[in-house]
């Protein structure tokens, strides 16, 4: 018995839609974790970064600054251009 709740009218492209979120539940990684600085998967850091829009980065830096880095974005993002963000900006150096 198929698990779908779409009637049997339904596209193509709906049962396609439906049929990937089944496989959605089986990655191997936990969706909700690929955003928090804490619990992301240290190979998908520098995405994170990518995503939250990181100013500065740098593969040499320690896995622990580049969580850092990461979670300081947002109060960067917010007071970027005010003295306390030049300063949370060059503190990894």
């Amino acid at each position: 018995m198929s698990k779908t709740v779409l009637p049997p009218s339904a596209s193509v492209f709906l049962k396609t839609v439906d049929r990937s979120g089944e496989k959605i539940s089986q990655l191997p990684v936990k969706l909700n974790t690929l955003w928090n600085a804490d619990e992301c998967p240290e190979v998908l850091l520098p995405w994170l970064a990518w995503t939250l829009s990181v100013d500065r980065w740098d593969k040499a830096w320690t896995e622990e600054t580049r969580r850092d880095v990461i979670r300081e974005s947002w109060m960067v993002h917010r007071h970027k251009g005010t003295i306390s963000a030049m300063r949370r900006a060059i503190a990894p150096f």
